[in-house]
């Protein structure tokens, strides 16, 4: 099969990137062939200008259109896989798969298409007055993206206009999501996308075989040292376990004020930015993962690589985590955003569950590694190609 991935890389490299790279990387070795079209919102530049013609090139950037129909030319892909179409990309490209007849299959990584933010999260809890709204006006006027009613209005009507066109309905074969609470969040939306349309696919990660026993003494937070991470709630937690050691490896906006606040905890070590292989070190000796993230999340690949090294995970009973985790199998839940339900869980597991460890490693095995995906996504293409020539008659 030939797959043409089209993704638009945003201004940190988040889970759309590691999706794509492992995926192009799987197919390959799989012998299919695959080409990457890749956008960049770098592109957009700075100015009135720059910024009047980004809104506009938004909503359908012909350029882009251009550009995706000269390699379905070039390459003659069986399928398109977009992993991320916000902003330079625009939804032309779905327009220009239609126009080659080419069937799509795109992957939700967060929820941009129904809330502006694209977290479902305002002042620091789950927000969804957006989510039955074609336009919904409530993201402009709290300011949802970057703190700009303009930014946040351009978001709202890209979305929005294409929900009247009804582009999400009929130019998208199949959406995949990464979990059953995503699912289901899409399929009572404003979208107007049907139940056959969606099929929940979790991402994957390579074996790097799991983490021997007796553990460590000391607790892991991996990722992004930012509110919506839920970190003061964690470090709140851990002020107050000062017979239980956390260390937090990150960057992100909020990592100055945590460390001046909680650098002189005893039990609390900052360790700044870690490659995969430094942190799959730490994963596998650490006592269990805490992720105690305040948003509904798509699929943490964190998660996926703990579990992978046979490693607990304590989360937030929310979301994602409240279907990847299952309290007392493969980790333990603790109300999100709660400092003292969370100290609660780090004292219950330190009772002593070795099961958990097995059970970890297991629920890698059973669901994230990488033979499963390959068999699942390309079921999924295979059906798309099928629903497409169907509808081309």
């Amino acid at each position: 099969m030939r797959i043409l991935f089209i993704h638009n890389k945003y201004r940190q490299e988040g889970g759309e990137d590691t999706a794509l790279a492992l995926e192009t990387a799987l197919l390959t070795q799989k012998g299919h062939a695959v080409e990457v079209l890749l956008f960049d919102n770098d592109e957009i530049g700075d100015g009135l200008i720059a910024k009047i013609r980004a809104f506009r090139n938004a909503l359908y950037n012909r350029s882009s259109e251009k550009k995706l129909i000269r390699i379905i030319r070039e390459f003659g892909p069986d399928i398109i896989h977009v992993h991320n179409l916000f902003f330079v990309a625009s939804p032309s490209i779905l327009s220009g798969a239609a126009k080659m007849h080419i069937p799509v299959v795109l992957t939700v990584h967060n929820y941009r298409l129904i809330c502006c933010n694209a977290i479902l999260l305002r002042n620091n809890q789950p927000c969804e007055i957006c989510v039955k709204r074609k336009l919904p006006l409530a993201g402009v006027r709290y300011r949802c993206f970057r703190g700009s009613a303009a930014a946040s209005g351009m978001v709202t009507w890209v979305t929005g206009i294409h929900k009247l066109r009804n582009t999400w309905q009929t130019k998208v074969e199949k959406y995949i999501v990464l979990t059953e609470f995503a699912r289901e969040k899409l399929l009572g939306s404003s979208l107007g996308i049907t139940l056959d349309q969606l099929v929940v696919k979790p991402n994957f990660v390579s074996d790097q075989g799991p983490g021997g026993l007796p553990r460590q003494a000391f607790f892991l937070y991996a990722g992004r040292l930012s509110r919506e991470k839920g970190l003061y709630t964690l470090l709140e937690a851990f002020r107050d376990l000062p017979d239980q050691s956390l260390v937090i490896a990150g960057e992100g906006p909020e990592k100055d004020l945590l460390k001046d606040e909680y650098q002189g905890t005893g039990n609390i070590r900052f360790v700044g930015q870690l490659d995969r292989a430094e942190l799959s070190v730490l994963m596998k000796i650490c006592k269990a993962l805490v992720f105690p993230s305040i948003w509904y999340e798509g699929l943490p690949y964190v998660i996926l690589e703990a579990f992978c090294a046979g490693t607990p995970v304590i989360a937030s009973n929310l979301g994602a985590m409240s279907d990847l985790i299952k309290d007392g199998y493969n980790g333990m839940h603790f109300k999100p955003g709660n400092a003292l339900d969370l100290r609660e869980a780090v004292r219950r597991f330190g009772e002593g569950r070795n099961d958990l460890y097995a059970q970890a490693r297991q629920t890698y095995l059973d669901h994230y590694q990488p033979d499963i995906h390959f068999r699942s996504v390309m079921e999924i293409y295979d059906t798309a190609i099928k629903i497409h020539k169907a509808k081309d008659g």
